[in-house]
């Protein structure tokens, strides 16, 4: 079966998270397939949804708790079904409007697993997500300027304590984009306490020119990915080389653009490998 464009998107989220933004675009359009415990009174009509009326769809306990498995397309609803052996006319399909069904899931606080059990991989995302994408927030850029000003005491994350998973998302989505020039991880600076198993992260973004839809980008593979460590993100001051140079030199970057050269940099210098971490 030829993939659509939200298969695609799923397909590359089994790569990395960075096609996190693509995902959650492609997943506000059209319509998308659930599915319903059968009922003889719902065979061969239409499904409407009201108020106060028992949740509808199918759900499904897995790794990541009770969730109701949705899917891209008829071919893929199909497919789940196959692959998870589950027996004729348990379940009826149907169809709703994309943005309407994360509405209702997410309000309902249901997580929503995407093309379970496909060939194209699964996709599980929370409920927050759901209605912010619903209501159109989690798409909508917040300036490049906006959020609260801490005065914190960071120190710079050791590679080998690095979260991986949100160290190689955000990679894998600065790589794609020019405007990114330099990624720095910190985390605070704690004196006398034991650090916490999950530190916060706080991440120190160049980019030059400044995109704020990039950025949100940015943000949201972030926070998808941050799993339970709390992740904040700021911009470096692109236009100050000295502040620029004195950063480079007391800190090394997880993320350098290939064709990018740090100012006051030794001829022949390294700041870091821009390879996958």
């Amino acid at each position: 079966m030829t993939p659509n464009d939200l298969d695609r998107a799923v397909l590359a989220m089994k790569r990395s998270n960075g096609a996190m933004p693509d995902l959650c675009r492609r997943l506000c359009e059209g319509d998308l397939w659930v599915l319903v415990p059968y009922h003889p009174e719902l065979a061969d009509q239409d499904f409407e949804l009201k108020n106060g009326m028992p949740f509808p769809f199918a759900q499904f306990q897995g790794e990541h708790g009770l969730a109701v498995p949705v899917f891209s397309s008829e071919a893929r609803l199909q497919e789940g079904l196959k692959r998870g052996n589950v027996p004729p006319g348990k379940f009826l399909p149907g169809t709703m409007p994309a943005l309407q069904l994360l509405e209702v899931l997410g309000k309902s606080e249901m997580k929503m697993t995407l093309n379970k059990g496909c060939a194209t991989g699964e996709v599980t995302l929370p409920p927050k997500l759901l209605r912010d994408l619903a209501s159109g927030s989690a798409l909508k850029p917040q300036g490049l300027g906006s959020g609260k000003t801490e005065q914190l005491t960071l120190k710079i994350f050791n590679p080998a304590d690095y979260p991986t998973y949100l160290v190689q998302s955000v990679f894998d989505l600065c790589r794609k984009h020019h405007q990114f020039r330099a990624v720095w991880i910190f985390t605070r600076k704690v004196r006398g306490q034991r650090p916490p198993a999950l530190p916060p992260c706080y991440l120190l973004v160049l980019m030059d020119p400044r995109d704020e839809v990039l950025f949100h980008d940015l943000n949201l593979v972030a926070q998808s990915a941050g799993e339970k460590h709390a992740v904040s993100i700021s911009l470096a001051d692109e236009k100050n080389a000295p502040y620029l140079a004195g950063v480079f030199r007391k800190f090394k970057p997880f993320y350098v653009a290939a064709d990018y050269r740090p100012p006051g940099l030794p001829e022949g210098g390294d700041a870091t490998s821009s390879s996958k971490p």
